[in-house]
């Protein structure tokens, strides 16, 4: 019986970590470091503390892979079982039965393994138990073990029942979709999407009601609209209300830095993804981590910065799990070794102030890449700024509008909005007849109070947001 409960325990486990938190895993594995280099060894050598920490950095590397992931997740508590299984054998000679009693710590175990990112803790528990085990298993060697306990404890069909319960519980509690590894699951694998710039798929796993109510899966979303040209279309459907909806300015933690080091990418805007990654290296517990080691080698190749990818490359090689990862790159290194560094950024080096001016700098520099200019347009819209967005219109449609056609259905709502005011707009821009009348069907809607019915039947459009 105490084998089989083992098996099906591990089992079980490893299928909730595997089916369930594969992106985690993943995550898990970039948001960690290790590394053979002397300074990183000898400062996890001096405590007890910080020797399970290496231990564990050690084991998270392979968490790229989720099987292998998965594994580690299932094993630990099932080496958790075989101590405390220990400890019951031999302090109840007869413990036939008794499976039960060595399964009641697990629920606690699992839950506080759920939430460790460095595997510290649970370690540190994993630690104490051997050390129970042992403790128990060398003093029953010269005394004796209880012998009796009540009958009925001893069931076979309790014991079956309570296994199985205390099984399903630990696994129930790792499976609860209110659980912070449900979250970092989610925005996870986004993350591993847009890194992967497998941006449809994005529009397809976020449905509009979720991009309404989460602001981690907006921002991806409004991203993923940008990367496919359909930001000024369906930018106010997915919840844009302010142009700090595009990126993280205030939350200062891993996922929020995650996401804006690939924002920052897909803008092309270098400079600022390596700020963001050195601000995600210090919220990092080891205070680095290989997700930010990987970043900047990627973006110091891109810029042809030969001594700084060569670094961080270096750093990269004393871990166990890159060396295919530092091979593919190992010719676009040699290819820039006599070139020069080449920087793109707009202002001084690694200074943000806001959004819309970081834009509008972007807009200055790159003045036909139309990317900049619908971050910037929809920004000011979504600030309900009709004044600004038409100055800044015009600046911008000299280059991408010089006609004043083929304009996006988004800036020709606003348009009409601004034309209420200033009738002569019309004579610049060309406004298209399917949006002519679609705003005078949404007009005499709201014109015979039926509000909810106008912003309902032109859900996504300026107006509907405006009112």
């Amino acid at each position: 019986m105490r084998k089989i409960a083992l098996v099906l325990t591990f089992v079980l486990l490893w299928a909730v970590w595997y089916f369930c938190y594969p992106y985690y895993l993943i995550w898990l594995e970039g948001f960690s470091f290790f590394s053979t280099l002397p300074d990183f060894t000898q400062i996890h050598f001096k405590l007890p503390q910080e020797i399970l920490r290496y231990a564990g950095a050690f084991m998270l590397q392979f968490y790229s892979y989720p099987l292998a992931g998965a594994f580690v997740q299932a094993m630990l508590p099932t080496f958790f079982l075989l101590c405390t299984h220990t400890v019951v054998r031999r302090l109840f000679k007869d413990s036939e039965g008794l499976t039960w009693m060595a399964f009641l710590p697990l629920p606690v175990f699992v839950y506080f393994q759920m939430s460790d990112m460095t595997l510290t803790r649970t370690l540190t528990m994993l630690s104490a138990a051997a050390a129970v085990a042992l403790t128990v298993f060398i003093a029953t060697l010269w005394g004796k073990p209880f012998r009796h306990l009540p009958k009925f404890l001893h069931n076979r069909y309790l014991e079956v029942v309570l296994v199985l319960c205390i099984a399903a519980l630990s696994a129930g509690m790792l499976m609860n979709d209110g659980s912070l590894n449900s979250h970092h699951e989610d925005i996870a694998y986004l993350e591993y999407l847009g890194e992967h710039k497998q941006w449809d798929d994005i529009l397809e796993t976020v449905s509009v009601q979720e991009s309404l109510e989460n602001e981690y899966k907006r921002k991806y979303v409004l991203l993923a609209l940008s990367e496919t040209g359909r930001l000024t279309e369906h930018a106010f459907r997915y919840g844009l209300s302010s142009s700090d909806d595009f990126m993280f300015y205030t939350l200062q933690e891993p996922l929020c830095l995650g996401f804006n080091v690939l924002f920052y990418r897909a803008l092309g805007m270098n400079n600022p993804a390596i700020y963001h990654s050195y601000q995600q290296s210090v919220q990092s517990l080891p205070g680095l981590s290989f997700d930010v080691m990987r970043t900047l080698t990627d973006v110091y190749l891109e810029q042809k910065d030969y001594v700084m990818a060569k670094k961080y490359m270096d750093i990269l090689a004393h871990s166990t799990c890159h060396r295919r990862w530092l091979r593919e790159r190992l010719p676009q290194l040699e290819s820039i070794k006599d070139q020069r560094p080449q920087v793109r950024f707009a202002g001084q080096k690694f200074v943000m102030e806001s959004f819309l001016p970081d834009m509008s700098a972007m807009v200055d520099l790159y003045p036909h890449e139309s990317k900049y200019a619908d971050y910037l347009l929809c920004g000011i819209l979504a600030e309900k700024d009709g004044n600004t967005f038409l100055k800044v219109l015009n600046v911008i449609a000299s280059t991408l509008y010089p006609d004043g056609r083929n304009l996006p259905a988004l800036y020709q709502e606003a348009l009409l909005l601004n034309a209420s005011k200033d009738a002569s707009i019309l004579q610049k821009y060309h406004i298209d007849e399917s949006v002519w009348k679609r705003f005078a069907d949404f007009t005499e809607l709201m014109r015979q109070g039926k509000t909810a019915q106008a912003k309902r039947k032109y859900a996504g459009t300026y107006w509907a947001y405006v009112y």
